[in-house]
């Protein structure tokens, strides 16, 4: 199974035959159709014409969902997934994927746990079996668990600092719920169980909490495909509480020369038009140099100052009830206490209207771009679909950033602001301040 995080992309060079002219082709207009099923599945399909397709498969499985005697479940179901099921030995699934060419990613959220398939036109019939079959026949035999262990560790091991402290940011934000942690706690490595792990999936591998979406074929592939799942016939909804936003703090001291800091306050949930605009806000606190050594003039490196090397970007996340809009910064730990204070001080002010209109460019940038990559848009669309019921394509997305007005984005800055601050940090604190400081 190839892993998501070490995916890299290739650059292709295309050359072509000056002296020769060809005939033209005509374009594909490619529609977004969605629907949902008698079962409630939602399903979304985009035929782009790619000669490579891309499925996903996404659940409402992600770390909000697991009960608190067994946190650790979605990051254990994810690292399993390609394990063998009912049908197929994981040595049967792995070669019969690599003979066709196809690659197989299993990601994960906290709201969600994607299932995804990359296969060619012509071995998308193979693919889809197999898929089907990871999906919907996983059994967890204790012993490959087991065997699945140093995977675990070296998944926690190979944490980067940032992501440890935008982890403990959401842990002191929402305590429960959204603030589960989405990885496996290094002392529950091995103590969760096969039957616990079986239980989970039953509960949430389940058609009304799944949504499926198919990147270069057309809607009747989709549909055939969501019947042909085989999943659990329950269909009520896992207990979960709505998540309550607390503010507060968690620290994580683990040495070295840099100081790690993840700052939010309370943001929009994705259901609703202004968690858009703060993805605006987010994106003109600036992401850092937009050209490869060159300078940083965004509002947030402005607002920090020369203090030597350091590293900031505006962030917002949005879940199905609430969201976080901060600054992920690391900076050397002696110049910790004045670079966290200016930030917590920049996110309680409002944004100019250049600062904004840059902010819409680089999001539509990111937005388009990022429907380029086959993945990431099919994980899009069944992620709205979990969220809204509906999807948008990435088009539809960036004629809603341009019909943005620069009021609409202060207000939803204004609103963010009268909420608790939050932080998560970790690294060398000594002289990090305290939330309270702030």
């Amino acid at each position: 199974m190839s892993s998501k995080s070490l995916a890299t992309p290739f650059i292709r060079h295309v050359t072509s035959r000056g002296y020769a002219q060809t005939a033209p082709v005509a374009k594909k207009e490619a529609r977004l159709q969605t629907s949902v099923l008698p079962n409630k599945t939602f399903v979304a399909a985009l035929d782009n014409g790619s000669p490579v397709t891309r499925l996903t498969i996404a659940f409402k499985a992600g770390s909000r969902y697991e009960p608190q005697t067994e946190l650790g479940l979605a990051h254990v179901l994810r690292s399993a997934a390609g394990l063998s099921t009912k049908n197929s030995s994981a040595y049967m699934i792995r070669r019969q994927l690599t003979q066709i060419g196809a690659s197989f990613t299993a990601s994960g959220d906290r709201e969600f746990v994607y299932y995804t398939v990359e296969a060619t036109q012509d071995n998308l019939k193979t693919a889809l079996e197999y898929l089907n079959k990871i999906v919907s026949n996983q059994e967890f035999r204790p012993w490959e668990l087991t065997d699945n262990l140093p995977r675990l560790r070296y998944d926690i091991a190979a944490l980067p600092p940032q992501v440890r402290a935008v982890d403990l940011l959401h842990k002191a934000a929402y305590r429960r719920g959204l603030g589960n942690s989405l990885f496996i706690a290094p002392k529950k490595i091995g103590k969760i169980s096969s039957e616990s792990l079986q239980h989970f999936a039953s509960n949430n591998l389940v058609p009304n909490r799944c949504a499926i979406a198919l990147i270069g074929e057309n809607q009747d592939t989709a549909c055939l495909l969501a019947d042909s799942l085989q999943l659990s016939s329950l269909v009520q909804e896992s207990k979960s509480d709505t998540t309550t936003y607390y503010g507060g703090e968690l620290r994580k001291e683990m040495g070295g020369d840099l100081a790690h800091v993840a700052l939010a306050l309370q943001g929009a949930p994705a259901s609703i038009p202004q968690s858009l605009a703060l993805a605006v806000a987010a994106r003109a606190l600036g992401c850092g140099p937009v050209t490869k050594w060159g300078a940083n003039n965004s509002p947030v490196a402005k607002a920090i100052g020369n203090i030597g090397p350091f590293a900031a970007a505006g962030f917002n996340v949005s879940y199905s009830d609430s969201g976080l809009f901060g600054v992920v910064l690391s900076v050397p730990k002696d110049e910790a206490n004045a670079a966290v204070k200016a930030v917590a001080n920049l996110l309680k002010q409002p944004l100019s209207a250049d600062a904004i209109k840059a902010g819409k460019n680089q999001l539509k940038l990111q937005v388009l771009a990022e429907a380029e990559d086959g993945t990431s848009l099919a994980e899009s669309l069944a992620a709205q679909g979990l969220f809204t019921g509906s999807a948008k394509s990435p088009l539809d997305i960036a004629r809603e950033i341009d019909q943005l007005s620069t009021n609409d984005v202060s207000q939803a800055m204004s609103n963010a602001s009268r909420s608790k601050l939050s932080m998560g940090s970790a690294g060398n604190l000594a002289f990090v301040p305290f939330v309270d400081e702030l």
